[in-house]
């Protein structure tokens, strides 16, 4: 009976950071599907293949931003279990400079490289005026996407994961009412997309920084201590979640290549639905494993073992619930979700996005199950098991597969070859959680 009361407590307490942790990642994604679909509504299929073009390097912000973060938010959750709160306030603050530091140097560096940078992401003629256009406008707003993307992380790790709704819904509202007056109201097309979702990303900065340096936080800024040991821990536990997030990213660049040598302009536009539709997917799985990742941390500073299997779980079973939830959305409404982005008139672009959408999803059923398994590692410390998984699915798997079917099995094989790598990835992952397991009995799990 104290058994299953237990559970039933853990399996809230799971809830409570899931909710807002998935909630606000759908939000995250919403912001470029907005952008999406203005453009491609408001400007053409080759505006929006010029985002397409243009997402990898968002990804990479991204990416760097919850490279920290995760190191922070699993060393900031594991002394709060040890109950070293000073210990966490140092992290915290650390994280947050390293953070600003990074933003600043990186837009200054794009922006002088930023025509290299457009063609390195595959920009040709026609779509090169449309990807500077974006960039440059997305590039100048890209230190507050990394600090209010790390910030959404650790308020949940400082135990108000309903803030990251909140202020997370407030940018997201705030995105398309700018994509509202500036795309289709005064017709600033592609640049008016840019700076609503700039716009939005530094209002939901504002909003976080507020709560943690005003608000009842447990976390707060403190004179910084430069410990390098602990520099080199933020950088090295977040590289799991960091390689899936910029996975996104490199995904959408090979499969770029791939369609620009395969099938051409009209296909990137088409790719570019499939590839919001994949960011929402992606991000719903990421909010899963941030909702997991800081009890488990927490449970692995206190000890418990059993709890963390538990929550683990929990995880897989959700992820799957979200899995078939997507597939059958993807599957039932193809033709509605497309023409969200493209209008049906450009048939070219219409229908091949409704044929790659069909075969892409059934990747969707798997995915979750490789980033669940990479950051349950990730949360344990384990960090070498994690980037293996992350490492594979994200970048050598779907690099091999995107090189070999499409040249087996035409465009199909462009379409298929998510699903491929997802599967591979699954056999190997399951492979390393079970060896793991077995060696519980000879080596300690918490290190």
């Amino acid at each position: 009976m104290q058994q299953s009361k237990s559970k039933s407590q853990l399996t809230k307490k799971f809830f409570k950071y899931l909710i807002p942790s998935v909630t606000a990642m759908w939000f995250f994604s919403i912001y470029t599907m907005v952008d999406g679909i203005f453009v491609g509504k408001g400007v053409g299929p080759i505006a929006l293949a010029a985002v397409n073009l243009s997402m990898p390097y968002i990804n990479g912000v991204f990416a760097i931003s919850l490279l920290l973060s995760v190191g922070a938010s699993t060393l900031i959750t594991f002394y709060f279990g040890k109950n070293e709160k000073e210990k966490s306030n140092e992290i915290f603050t650390l994280n947050i400079i390293l953070i600003s530091i990074i933003g600043i140097v990186l837009t200054g560096l794009s922006l002088v490289f930023i025509k290299k940078i457009a063609y390195f992401l595959g920009a040709t003629t026609e779509t090169l005026p449309y990807v500077v256009d974006y960039l440059k406008i997305i590039i100048l707003f890209s230190s507050f996407f990394m600090v209010a993307y790390s910030l959404e992380v650790l308020v949940k790790a400082d135990g108000f994961p309903i803030y990251s709704i909140i202020f997370v819904t407030l940018a997201a509202i705030t995105n398309i009412v700018l994509d509202y007056i500036l795309v289709i109201r005064f017709n600033y097309g592609i640049k008016g997309a840019a700076f609503a979702t700039g716009a939005s990303q530094f209002i939901s900065c504002m909003a976080f920084l507020f709560h943690f340096i005003f608000g009842k936080s447990n976390l707060k800024f403190i004179k910084p201590k430069f410990d390098f040991s602990i520099m080199k821990k933020l950088f090295t536990i977040g590289i799991p979640e960091a390689l899936t997030e910029l996975s996104a990213g490199f995904t959408t660049f090979v499969f770029n290549f791939a369609i620009s040598k395969h099938i051409g302009t009209y296909g990137l536009a088409a790719f570019g639905v499939i590839m919001y539709l994949n960011n929402l997917v992606l991000m719903t799985m990421v909010g899963i494993n941030q909702g997991m990742q800081p009890l488990i941390s927490y449970y692995n500073g206190e000890g418990n073992h059993k709890n963390i299997e538990n929550l683990l779980t929990l995880a897989l079973k959700t992820s799957l619930a979200f899995s078939v939830l997507f597939f059958g959305i993807s599957q039932g409404f193809t033709k509605q979700l497309v023409s969200l982005f493209i209008n049906p008139s450009n048939k070219q672009a219409f229908l091949l996005a409704i044929k790659g959408l069909k075969i892409f999803s059934f990747g969707f059923l798997i995915c979750g199950f490789n980033i669940i398994l990479s950051g349950y590692f990730t949360a344990l410390k384990e960090t070498t098991k994690g980037t293996i998984i992350s490492t594979l699915r994200g970048y050598i798997l779907i690099t091999l597969t995107l090189l070999i079917l499409p040249n087996i099995w035409g465009n199909i094989g462009i379409w298929i070859s998510s699903l491929v790598c997802e599967v591979l990835t699954l056999a190997i992952a399951f492979t390393i959680y079970i060896r793991f397991q077995s060696d519980l009995k000879d080596i300690p799990l918490y290190k």
